[in-house]
């Protein structure tokens, strides 16, 4: 059976923005998850995952941008040889607040394989939940000017993050000595809790405390981490910021975040924000101001202006009305997913002059006619009252 496209298996245009994502992921996965289709669980499984495994990509900012670009090859190597499966999903805290209270969507990804479970087994035999013994995520933020959103920057972060120990290669243990079997969870790495109220049986699984969900004991612990297994780790690491990107936005740097005490490492979630700056992004398009004299506003005049990433000439009209707006085509910023870039608008400001010499107050009223109420000057009296000047009296 042929794949869909991803947008398509959601529903969604490819404008669509990380929270309508989210939104239809959320809507379809409580349709189509088999738990709520048990008269025909095995198609509802199917679709299902065939949502999961779009929703994992199209909620990664990465994998979206990598599939928007080659189709479902150029996101292949994010899976294993057989495609999609369970284990590539990392999205599972998106959907445990879907039914409320309840959480059978959590108890679903953290114990399914499980023979027996609530929901039959649907990740087989062989699943083993990707959150046992993962490491903890790790958040930071970027801020960039905005000029750097118009063709893409590399920036560094730094981070203190924990790591595996070399001296015990992660294990805990001191070299030469043995590793036992954990005795509180016999090897598992996991505990079973069961509590009972009335007819209800409540069936909690977690991480061993004893050994952190390894499923091992340490006899004699590393001197250099202290039984641990890990270090903390001073690192700094390249983030790419892709072009057009939104205030705001949050990358996730996979396997990035801190070592676990067994699996695979957290993720590193990295918050994207803007310098404050002149420009006032609108979309793709971004607004600036610029103040003339009125000299340069009734004659006209070429300006060079600043622009996102340079300067540019910006012609100003005889005659421009105050608070007008001009546009420089092709000076704003692109769209995230690649194509032309919007356009940059300036609103002009108008500086009158606050005094004017009699000589330049007659030359006004010679070419404009005197304000409307103004009262006529005695010969001989100009230039004087001239601070009421170039704007005279107002009525009432």
């Amino acid at each position: 059976m042929p794949k869909r496209d991803y947008y398509d298996v959601l529903g969604l245009p490819k404008t669509a923005s990380p929270d309508d994502i989210r939104s239809a992921y959320r809507k379809l996965a409580r349709q189509y998850h088999p738990d709520m289709n048990k008269e025909n669980p095995k198609v509802a499984e199917e679709k299902f995952k065939e949502l999961s495994e779009a929703y994992e990509v199209l909620a990664d900012e990465q994998k979206r941008r990598h599939y928007d670009m080659g189709g479902f090859d150029a996101v292949s190597q994010d899976f294993g040889p057989q495609g999609f499966n369970w284990q590539n999903f990392s999205h599972a805290g998106d959907l445990e607040d879907l039914f409320g209270g309840a959480d059978p969507l959590r108890d679903f990804f953290r114990q399914a394989g499980v023979r027996g479970d609530l929901f039959g087994g649907i990740f087989g035999p062989g699943f083993q939940p990707s959150t046992r013994g993962r490491g903890r995520d790790l958040e930071v933020t970027l801020s960039v000017p905005i000029g750097d959103l118009v063709q893409g920057v590399e920036r560094e972060v730094e981070l203190n993050r924990a790591e595996a120990c070399l001296a015990c290669k992660g294990t805990g243990a001191e070299k030469g000595t043995a590793i036992e079997t954990c005795r509180t969870c016999n090897g598992t790495g996991q505990v079973r809790q069961v509590r009972r109220s009335g007819y209800t049986q409540l069936v909690t699984i977690s991480d061993c405390p004893t050994c952190r969900g390894s499923g091992q004991r340490v006899v004699k612990s590393c001197p250099e981490c202290g039984g641990a297994g890990r270090r903390r780790v001073p690192r700094r690491l390249r983030i790419k910021v892709p072009p057009g990107l939104q205030e705001g936005t949050i990358l996730r740097l996979s396997g990035e975040g801190e070592r676990g005490h067994t699996g695979r490492a957290g993720d590193l979630y990295v918050q994207v924000l803007v310098e404050p700056s002149r420009f006032l992004r609108d979309g793709r398009d971004v607004h600036t101001e610029l103040t003339v004299n009125l000299s340069q506003a009734l004659l006209g005049d070429t300006v060079r202006i600043s622009t996102l990433t340079a300067h540019a000439d910006l012609a100003i009209p005889p005659g421009t009305q105050p608070e007008s707006t001009l546009r420089l085509k092709g000076e704003g910023l692109p769209h995230p997913g690649g194509g032309s870039r919007g356009d940059l608008f300036v609103t002009v400001h108008v500086r009158l002059p606050d005094r004017l010499s009699s000589e330049q107050r007659e030359l006004v009223r010679q070419q404009f006619g005197p304000p409307p109420g103004a009262v006529a000057e005695e010969p001989g009296r100009s230039g004087s009252g001239s601070s009421g000047g170039f704007f005279g009296r107002r009525r009432g």
